[in-house]
């Protein structure tokens, strides 16, 4: 199979002007008599809750590539063989100018009910054992690696001159002793005998997992960075959400249980999870830039990155 150049969704809907996303948001909520549409969170995707005749439902906006019909096909996909994710309402994506808004299934969270991290390891080493191949016929498939904020020399580039000197040094540092795994992550081959890479969600976190409140099942959410990669690259952000973002101890232990094989002590894991950290310190810092509410939190994840005993937990924005 051929590597796509671009994930499906490759830039912040932050980067459409707001007047075009008011305006199809509009245009949609008419055509499907959509009602009481209230933002839940923005990031590479706007995400609302909205009101339809037959009840609640998942509204997403989108800047693709492409389009977002891979993402819809996908969905379907992962339900005919028993994955827990929301469902497509909709059979293709509803256009206006440079975005897409796509329906989804509301899945009404149990925030009183604990993630079984077991199974959502269950779920991604089943992820890992389908051919990519197989979905690049439909879904374009990118190297985990290639997408714009792994591109630590450019943003290292850009952001060195707006940080103190000491600290450009420390993350500059950090990521020539980190650069031969990213490398290794990058240098990826089908064909290989010996260390596939594999279909990864590319974004295993407990931000995109909740608990239905009708099965009691955890669903996992947010699969635009649907991607190719060592099968390292999936538990990579768990591997540090109890050290860095105050998440519960047990969290990895349990969806490595889950999974099969606990990467805690392997090397390229846990190279990939600092280099996750570097680029989430990297993208704040830019944001503070721009937004002065993000600056410190900015600050606070440098903090760490000197080793400062005061450095607290980071919050994820």
């Amino acid at each position: 199979m051929r590597f796509a150049e671009l994930p499906l969704v490759a830039s912040p809907i932050s980067v459409v002007d707001e007047k075009v996303v008011h305006e199809g948001i509009q245009h949609i909520a008419a055509d499907q008599k959509l009602s009481d549409i209230h933002l839940i969170r923005q990031s590479m995707n706007a995400v609302y809750k909205v009101m339809s005749s037959s009840g609640p439902k998942i509204l997403r906006v989108s800047r693709p590539t492409d389009t977002t019909l891979p993402a819809i096909e996908f969905a379907q996909f992962l339900l005919r063989n028993n994955f827990e994710v929301p469902a497509p309402m909709c059979q293709v994506p509803f256009r206006h100018d440079e975005i897409e808004m796509t329906l989804w299934e509301f899945i009404e969270p149990d925030v009183n009910q604990l993630v079984d991290w077991q199974a959502i390891g269950s779920c991604v080493q089943r992820l890992h054992q389908i051919n990519p191949a197989d979905i690049a016929k439909f879904y374009p498939l990118p190297k985990a690696a290639s997408f714009p904020w792994w591109n630590f020399d450019q943003l290292l580039a850009d952001m060195g001159s707006t940080l103190d000197a000491s600290d450009a040094e420390i993350l500059l540092e950090r990521w020539q002793t980190l650069r031969p795994y990213f490398i290794a992550a990058q240098n990826i081959d089908l064909e290989s005998s010996h260390d596939r890479p594999v279909l990864c969600h590319g974004d295993i976190h407990p931000g995109n997992v909740i608990v239905s409140r009708t099965t009691g099942r955890p669903v996992l959410l947010d699969w635009d960075l649907l991607s190719v990669a060592p099968r390292e690259w999936d538990h990579a952000a768990l591997l540090t959400w109890a050290s860095r973002w105050g998440g519960q101890a047990s969290t990895y232990s349990d969806f490595a249980r889950g999974y099969g094989s606990d990467f805690s002590t392997n090397d390229l894991a846990n190279a990939l999870a600092e280099l996750r950290l570097l680029s989430a310190t990297l993208m704040r810092w830019r944001a503070s830039l721009s937004l002065p509410s993000a600056r410190a939190e900015a600050e606070n994840r440098m903090k760490w990155w000197r080793q400062d005993p005061t450095a607290p937990m980071w919050q994820a924005v």
